[in-house]
């Protein structure tokens, strides 16, 4: 983005590295401002991130970002990477265990609407073998179409169950992981 011949490359500098952007974002304002004839003063710049860094790699923001999340780009300095990495991966660990529940938690969501969308099918269905119209080949068919739809109905009730004790252990996780942290998500 243009910032214009008055930018402060001290704050953007230290912005970017505040956010946990990479020394390749530089590149970036470097191409943007090329455009409009301006030039990035990298030394000032640099200054800034390098501020920015003492802000973003410490444990507390390290499990701000695992916890959302986030992916690390490896912009911490050697000195200060382990402190964030720790803080990181607490916090990744909640992120990754709290997928896992809601990933699960919205199968069986489907699983239910479906199963629910199969019954209502099936009462449907349940009344036209039975209907003085229906040909002999109609009410066959019919009859197979709810002998399957009988069949997928229980596939489903199994399913859900299976998925239910799963989430039931994954929830477990998620409470363990949360209990092992020293922070407050």
């Amino acid at each position: 983005m243009p910032y214009g011949r008055l930018a402060d490359w001290q704050a953007l500098g230290y912005e970017d590295e505040a956010a946990g952007r990479g020394l390749d974002y530089m590149q970036k304002r470097r191409q943007t401002c090329a455009k409009y004839h301006v030039q990035i003063n990298t030394h000032t710049y640099r200054s800034g991130r390098n501020e920015g860094l003492q802000l973003y790699c410490t444990k507390i923001h390290g499990f701000a970002e695992g916890r959302a999340g986030e992916i690390y780009n490896g912009v911490c300095p050697a000195n200060l990477e382990g402190h964030f990495l720790q803080g990181y991966n607490t916090g990744r660990a909640i992120f990754m265990t709290l997928s896992a529940v809601q990933s699960l938690e919205a199968t069986i969501h489907d699983l239910e609407l479906e199963r629910e969308s199969l019954l209502e099918n099936l009462t449907e269905k349940g009344a036209l073998p039975i209907a003085d119209e229906a040909t002999r080949e109609e009410r066959i068919h019919l009859l197979a179409e709810i002998a399957r739809l009988k069949t997928r109905h229980t596939e489903l009730g199994i399913d859900i169950d299976n998925l239910t004790f799963e989430l039931t252990q994954r929830q477990a996780e998620y409470q363990a992981v949360l209990s092992r942290s020293p922070y407050h998500p």
